[in-house]
Order: structure tokens, then sequence, then C-alpha cells
């Protein structure tokens, strides 16, 4: 029978916190389960899990080296940071929660008021600027499932703060916050917003999609958009839009996003 571990003897063989392992279990970083709430890893998964991520690195540290070549030919584009290169280039494929919500912060800018412990989940932020707002953010990876089509899709795997695996989960929409779901393409430095208000009383690790047409138009600086038909719970069909967008113009498709939502709470 194959090995079962607990998440305290994964995080001491990754040398990591006990909390960040099991953040990553709930996120979906890892290919974790839960008995009766407990997390567990079957041996094998860890083990395929920890190859992947290797042999992810290795690639990663591959591009970089030849990206430096290019770069030092050309010379160094300097970011608006003040950095050498974009973050996105610094994370691996999957960034951590750490990493995403420090990213959105970065990105935002001047916006950010006033925001949460960025490994809180959701994030908490109060946005000036020619919208104020204060916003709860449930942000995921979204990631590009293996053996799909060549062009395909992203995907989102919903899981909510003490959500187990047999139970449903919603966004908490308290303090008259405005509820943002937020993926993040690490890859491509590419942030999609669907519209939260359509997400409730999902199943844990519940799919939400973005085609990677919408990714790629997003890659070419465009703020693009997508329409996906759903039926909420028990509630007639729908027509969302989500928006995907790159870095330079996440500040514009919060707002878009924002007024979309209210559009649709209007016209009921």
């Amino acid at each position: 029978m194959d090995e079962i571990l607990t998440l305290a003897e994964v995080a001491e063989v990754l040398k990591m916190p006990e909390e960040v392992i099991v953040s990553m279990a709930a996120d979906g970083e890892l290919p974790a389960f839960t008995v009766r709430d407990q997390w567990r890893i079957r041996r094998s998964d860890f083990d395929s899990w920890l190859g992947e991520m290797a042999s992810e690195e290795n690639r990663q540290q591959s591009r970089g080296k030849t990206s430096s070549r290019s770069a030092g030919s050309k010379g160094e584009k300097a970011m608006a940071d003040g950095s050498s290169e974009p973050a996105v280039s610094r994370l691996t494929v999957r960034a951590s929660q750490v990493e995403m919500h420090t990213r959105l912060i970065e990105v935002l800018g001047k916006r950010v008021l006033h925001h949460g412990p960025v490994d809180a989940k959701p994030l908490e932020i109060d946005l000036g600027g020619s919208l104020p707002v204060r916003i709860r953010v449930y942000m995921y990876n979204a990631t590009r499932p293996p053996g799909g089509r060549p062009l395909g899709e992203h995907k989102v795997q919903l899981i909510v703060p003490g959500q187990g695996r047999a139970e449903r989960g919603s966004f908490d929409h308290g303090d008259d916050r405005v509820v943002l779901l937020i993926g993040y393409a690490a890859e491509e430095d590419v942030f999609i917003l669907w519209d939260a208000g359509l997400y409730s009383n999902f199943a844990w690790s519940r799919n939400v999609q973005v085609k990677a047409e919408t990714i790629i138009e997003a890659t070419a600086g465009k703020l693009a958009t997508q329409f996906r038909q759903l039926r909420p719970g028990n509630g007639p069909a729908v027509v969302e839009t989500l928006i995907a967008t790159p870095a330079e113009r996440l500040a514009e498709a919060v707002d878009t996003r924002i007024q979309l939502t209210r559009q649709r709470l209007i016209e009921g």
C-alpha cells in the first residue's frame, strides 16, 4: 500500500513552515486530500510533484540564462520599480499565495491606500483614485491543465479558507467590500477577473476556465474580454463577462470589472 504522509512530514522534507504547506494544499498547489478535515498526501503523488517542480525550476533557470545573454547584447530595459526584469521572471509557473498578493499590490502601485497581510487569504485592499473602493480579493493560480488542446484553456481551482473536500464554499461578501475573483497566469504575467458574484455554494476545487486565446490577447497589451454562459445555482442562465489584462492595465481592469458587475446587478 502507498505510504501516506501528513503535511507536517511534507514540511519537514521541504524545510518549510507547516502553515505554508497547509496553504499550498488548500490552494491546490499540492496533490493532497482530506480525511475528516485532516490533510494527507500519498508518497507517490508527492514524489511525482517534487520531480515536476525540480524539472520546472531547471527549465526556468535555463530560460533565464538565455534571456540574460540576450539582454546583455541588446541592453536591459528598466522596470518601473527600478529592477531590470519583471517580477514574473523571478516566479515559477505556479506562484505562492504571498508572491501573487505581492505582485498584485506592486502592480496596483499608488492606487493602494492600505492592504492586509500578504499571507492572508482573502486579501483586503483599500483603493484610492478615480474610483475609491474597498475590495476583498480571492486570488488563485491560473494554469494550463496537462494534456489539453494546443491553445486549450487556463483554469483556477476554487477553494476558500476552511472549506473541506466534501464541503461547499462561498466567498465572503460582508463588510461592504467588493469581492474580486482573480486568476494569475504567472508565466505570462496576466491577471484574469471573473464575476465573483456568479460563484457561490461551489464544490471543493471547482474549476473555472478562461480561453488561452484570451490570455494571448492580454499579453499583447489588450484589455481582453470573453463571454461565458453560466447557470449559477438553480437560477436562470446568465452571460458572464470576464476580463484578462496585462499587468500595466490592471487598475483599469479592476474598475471595469466592478462596473460590469454593478451593471449586471442593476439589470437584474
